[in-house]
């Protein structure tokens, strides 16, 4: 080979390792997950805080307030349940009147890291109504003043939405 063939070859596989080198990104650390909560009562907290601000946005919405959206706070299977009641009761013409209260919202376990949440809760139903399509009262007699749920709530980015309510086993009293 000819030297100085030899030497620009040389000169350009260097050139070449260089300049691939300059393009290779240089890897960014994995950011380490932060937890959503410092610690469980914060977790409580903030769980307490989004199903008051649902069982606000609910009694709105009953209450002919359009602009009201308490399907922001669900997600999951609550959403769905939500949806799926909603078109049955528009399907019927029955509605709800009245406005439920939160009688006590106690967190029951956490995982501030993960964002999950559980309490059991006690709603006071007594002022309200399920009213028919004729707009007569067909509320059952023996449904209870107070009602006990077990609600579950995960975080869903930065927000904490619930993601099932049912029958709850500690009872309201």
């Amino acid at each position: 080979m000819i030297p100085w063939r030899s030497a620009l070859l040389t000169t350009a596989v260097v050139a070449g390792v260089i300049g691939l080198s300059a393009c290779t990104p240089v890897p960014t650390p994995e950011p380490t997950p932060t937890p959503l909560f410092a610690s469980e009562a914060e977790a409580f907290k903030a769980a307490e805080r989004v199903f008051r601000d649902y069982v606000t946005a609910e009694n709105a919405l009953q209450g002919g307030d359009q602009s009201a959206k308490p399907e922001l706070y669900l997600t999951g299977d609550a959403l769905s349940r939500d949806i799926e009641s909603k078109r049955a009761s528009k399907a019927n013409g029955t509605r709800v009147e009245g406005a439920t209260k939160l009688a006590r919202f106690t967190g029951e376990s956490a995982g501030p890291a993960n964002g999950s949440v559980r309490a059991a809760v006690c709603l006071d139903v007594s002022t309200t109504k399920i009213l028919s399509s004729q707009g007569e009262d067909i509320t059952p007699g023996s449904r209870p003043a107070l009602v006990s749920l077990d609600v579950r709530f995960l975080s869903e980015g930065i927000d904490l939405k619930i993601i099932a309510m049912s029958p709850g086993a500690v009872p309201c009293t």
